[in-house]
């Protein structure tokens, strides 16, 4: 499990990723979130259902903690997750959030239906 130090380094990462990734005039449309839980970060993306102030989540990205090391999955079908083979597992979160974010395979940043 990831200790408190770490877990709040990781927040803070992520809280000022998501708020420069998507700029504030697209925010209504497109919003990124996480989620942060023992050795695990899922990252995804929501946009606006039907129904108002309603939120639809699609998984991008998920990072899990292991043998001191990250490791980074992609989504399958909204409900599995493969582990990303060109991304090898790094102690620095970091790191791999760059990789995804320059996503060089091509499986985080698609176009979504």
């Amino acid at each position: 499990m990831l200790d408190v130090f770490t877990q709040r380094r990781i927040e803070s990462l992520m809280n000022g990723y998501v708020h420069e990734k998507v700029p504030a005039q697209l925010r209504t449309m497109v919003k990124l979130t996480y989620e942060l839980k023992e050795n695990e970060l899922i990252l995804t993306e929501e946009r606006p259902r039907g129904q108002r102030y309603q939120w639809e989540r699609m998984p991008i990205a998920r990072f899990y903690w292991e043998g001191d090391q990250w490791k980074v999955y992609a989504s399958d079908d909204y409900s599995s997750w493969s582990p990303v083979e060109v991304i090898v597992p790094c102690p620095d979160f970091e790191d791999v959030l760059e990789q995804v974010e320059r996503d060089e395979s091509g499986v985080f940043w698609r176009e979504r239906d």
